[in-house]
């Protein structure tokens, strides 16, 4: 079953995680999974030569990818 998310305030969410040029560190891994456990939504952006894949992001932090687009994701918080 997928589940729905409000994405209404998607537009005006600013990012609160940057990728940089090392790509998703453990690090990067732990805010995510910090960041979901206080906010219900997350933006992320990442630099334009950092590989991003969004799927392998959010494996492992507790979340699910709700939109991508461009070098932004935005990721909430998995519900049940």
């Amino acid at each position: 079953m997928t589940e729905k998310y409000d994405t209404s305030a998607i537009q005006t969410l600013k990012p609160t995680i940057w990728v940089g040029k090392q790509g998703i560190t453990p690090e990067v891994t732990q805010e995510i999974r910090s960041q979901l456990e206080v906010r219900t939504i997350i933006k992320v952006k990442w630099l334009k030569n950092a590989s991003i894949d969004p799927e392998a992001i959010v494996e492992g932090t507790g979340g699910v990818v709700v939109a991508t687009r461009g070098r932004m994701m935005v990721i909430a918080k998995k519900r049940g």
